[in-house]
Formats: structure tokens, sequence, C-alpha cells
């Protein structure tokens, strides 16, 4: 199953298929903790996951109450990348692209840009590796915060 936990500042909590919003770690300056949590695959990002990435953000925008969402990831990394293994890249992605040459690339990058049509702020806070899908995220980020062992990047094949 794919995860990512949210952590809220003031909501009860919201029941998603990968997702887990809660108020037990609760923060009084506003703060909301979005956290990928599938440490054994090393938080591999599948499309549910980015979709509900994108959805809990539009919620945290609209919530009066957070004023800062900060993205991070459970276990030794932020993110591997992409999940190339559960198939269905294109099944049901959060935003649509048209179909042909491309259409993968399109809607994967346009999913993440619109983080930067949000009015709060949303930091990437990364340890470990932090590649392509991963990279990407956190690129679309308003900030990076990045630990000593962070690496960003694409890996090098061939």
């Amino acid at each position: 199953m794919h995860h990512i936990w949210v952590e809220s500042p003031h909501r009860k909590e919201t029941q998603y298929d990968r997702i887990r919003t809660s108020s037990h770690r609760a923060t009084a300056d506003g703060v909301r903790r979005i956290v990928l949590n599938r440490p054994e695959k090393r938080n591999a990002i599948s499309t549910p996951m980015r979709t509900e990435i994108l959805e809990a953000l539009q919620e945290h925008d609209r919530d009066e109450e957070v004023r800062v969402t900060i993205i991070s990831g459970a276990g030794q990394c932020f993110s591997s990348g992409y999940d190339l293994t559960s198939g269905g890249l294109m099944e049901n992605p959060p935003i649509y692209s048209a179909p042909g040459d491309g259409q993968w690339t399109r809607q994967a990058t346009d999913s993440w840009f619109s983080i930067w049509d949000l009015a709060k702020p949303v930091i990437a806070q990364i340890h470990g590796y932090a590649m392509a899908g991963g990279t990407e995220l956190a690129s679309a980020c308003d900030l990076v915060y990045m630990a000593d062992d962070a690496t960003i990047g694409y890996p090098l094949f061939g």
C-alpha cells in the first residue's frame, strides 16, 4: 500500500486511501506536515500517492489555520523517485494532459507545477536521496531544506 502521512495542527483525522491526516502532533504555529511513508520502497511515488499529495496540499491551502506545509520522507530518504514497479503510471493521473508523445512527462510536470499555484508556502525537507520524481517534487516547492547527507538529482543510466 502507498502512503503519505499528514500531520495537521487543528484538524480531525481525514481519511484517504493512502493518506492519514491527524491532529495528535499539533503545532501551535500553523505548520502542517506531509510525510511520504513508504520507507520499504524508499518512498517511491506512485500515481495514487502523487494525487493524494496534491489533494492534501490543496486542503492545507484552504485551511485558514495552516500557514506552511513541510514535506519530508520516512526512513532513509526523501524519495527514490517514481514507482516504476506499480504499473499504471498513466492510470487516473491527477492532471489531464493531451494524449500522444510526451503525455506522461507533461502531466507529471504540470501536476507538480500546480504546487506553485498555492497561496501558502510548501517546504521540502530532504534527507538521503531525492531522485527523479522526488527531485521534481522538491523543485516545485517554494523552499528546499537539505540535510548534509542529502543527494538530489537524476540517476545516470548506461
